[in-house]
């Protein structure tokens, strides 16, 4: 079968164009979606949750978005080269997911590195250096990607961490509470932990870590603030295997701001990044906990 030619510069500029627009264009359905459905803001919380890494660099709030507006049931998204590596590829038909990928370009040191080493492997080595230290983020294009759903190959696990019982992440979170806001919760609360199941114990303590995280000056509406604070909890009692409380959607449909994005994507990242903040400091404390139980 005769490969496929390549495409010029001028094809390869255009190509590109077209797939910024439809990622684009995913983005606005996505934050009108975003202020009009309860069901889909919950899809974007669980996605986010779901695209938690513990093995490598975590999908942003933005591509959360946009992936859950391409497909909300979302597991493990890879690009098709990444997925190669394991043994896995798109299957045949399916199409692939448009996220924001970095444009990298190398920077002047990095080009005057390569060019002042001397010829022969010392330049090819100066280049692959350079290559690694020598670039930075010039912008943002569009860029194919692929869920588990859509792959075909060899069986494969994402990794995932060993998880912990609701008991320990209740501890944990109760003596987080104290060392980092000086109160304890349930003086503050009037709650009795022992007394209640600890799911629910820790859905109580998610909310109260999230409520202290998030501040209430940065989310000016009424009512706003309250749902970036359950949708934060939602997220970590995902990311910590917990049922979780409600994803709320906040009240910010018909907002309308000079800035680029809505502010209902400035919502969802602070839900998002708070929301796994709090499951990754917990999950730091409990594997802690665990080595010391381990080493005696």
């Amino acid at each position: 079968m005769p490969r496929k030619p390549k495409m010029t510069d001028e094809e390869r500029r255009a190509y590109s164009a077209k797939m910024r627009g439809e990622l684009e264009a995913v983005m606005d359905r996505a934050y009108g979606a975003m202020v009009g459905s309860e069901e889909f803001w919950a899809a974007v919380m669980r996605t986010a949750a779901n695209l938690t890494h513990p093995d490598r660099d975590d999908r942003s709030p933005t591509n959360c978005i946009a992936i859950a507006a391409q497909c909300p049931n979302a597991t493990h998204v890879l690009s098709s080269g990444d997925w190669r590596k394991v043994g896995r590829f798109p299957a045949k038909g399916s199409t692939s997911l448009r996220i924001w990928t970095p444009i990298k370009r190398r920077t002047e040191d990095a080009q005057e590195a390569t060019a002042a080493a001397p010829d022969g492997g010392q330049r090819e080595a100066a280049g692959e250096a350079a290559e690694s230290q020598g670039r930075k983020v010039s912008g943002f294009k569009a860029g194919p990607v692929f869920d588990i759903s859509q792959t075909d190959g060899d069986a494969y696990e994402p990794p995932a961490a060993a998880p912990f019982a609701a008991e320990v992440i209740r501890d944990v979170l109760v003596n987080q509470y104290r060392d980092q806001y000086h109160e304890d919760p349930e003086q503050a609360g009037g709650f009795d932990f022992t007394q209640d199941a600890p799911d629910n114990a820790v859905r109580i303590l998610l909310y109260g870590h999230a409520w202290r995280r998030i501040p209430e000056v940065d989310a000016p509406l009424p009512g706003q603030h309250a749902a970036e604070v359950a949708s934060a909890a939602h997220v970590a009692a995902l990311i910590l295997g917990i049922a979780p409380g409600p994803a709320v959607m906040p009240p910010l449909a018909g907002i309308i701001t000079q800035d680029k994005k809505p502010p209902v994507h400035e919502s969802a990242v602070r839900a998002i990044e708070t929301g796994r903040a709090i499951a990754r400091a917990v999950t730091t404390a409990a594997e802690h906990r665990r080595e010391l139980a381990v080493t005696g």
